[in-house]
């Protein structure tokens, strides 16, 4: 849909999503106003992207996890990129995460759910990788998300989906500015100032049963 202020009827047509590797804020959010979510399965894989990255909240500052992919062919479908297990990222990975939220309200409430992914699990491909930790975070945060694998590729800018393929992307240089997400304390605020448009995990760590109200309320123009 082009409509730039949000009308009720564009929550009504299916919305397009790119896959995730534990979605920022913003993407959860939209998840919550849609009525169905496509997970695009056929486009090309583009490179340096949400769908094998995401961005936390450390000692250090905001942090970006990457799962690390095989060498991949030209124009190679999303579905068919396969993850990379030439190195241990996933104990990486959780012991990063583990670091940077031991510290918040609900880690100890939610990180015996989310720590299995990295520890007792090993996904062939990024896809099915990234909506098993969907799942995860469906049950934590207690809510029924209608998502489906696209069958085909949908040509951006088709009209009858709400698109945000390109625009919850690292490579929108405007998607920050373009979000609205209430403030809430972050685990090293008497650090950094308050950064918007984390990874869920930021948002359950810190926020836990609250946190649907929270991503209700974010909201983004483009």
């Amino acid at each position: 849909c082009k409509c730039r202020n949000i009308c009720n009827s564009c929550y009504l047509m299916p919305t397009l999503f790119s896959t995730s590797y534990f979605p920022p804020a913003i993407q959860y959010s939209e998840y919550l106003k849609a009525d169905t979510c496509l997970i695009e399965a056929y486009e090309h894989f583009p490179k340096q992207t949400f769908r094998n990255r995401t961005y936390i909240m450390t000692a250090n500052g905001v942090f970006m996890l990457s799962v690390p992919l095989e060498n991949r062919k030209n124009h190679q479908f999303t579905k068919d990129v396969k993850i990379s297990y030439a190195e241990n990222w996933q104990k990486l990975h959780w012991r990063t995460i583990s670091n940077a939220y031991q510290r918040s309200p609900f880690y100890e409430y939610y990180d015996y759910k989310i720590e299995p992914l990295f520890s007792q699990k090993k996904h062939t491909f990024l896809l099915d990788l990234n909506l098993d930790i969907e799942n995860t975070i469906n049950q934590i945060l207690k809510v029924d998300i209608i998502r489906q694998k696209t069958t085909d590729f949908h040509p951006i800018g088709t009209d009858t989906f709400r698109d945000f393929r390109t625009i919850i992307s690292p490579k929108n240089k405007s998607l920050q500015s373009n979000i609205s997400e209430p403030s809430y304390l972050q685990v090293f605020a008497d650090k950094y100032p308050f950064q918007q448009n984390l990874s869920i995990l930021d948002v359950i760590f810190n926020l836990g049963p609250e946190s649907i109200s929270h991503l209700k309320q974010i909201k983004v123009t483009f």
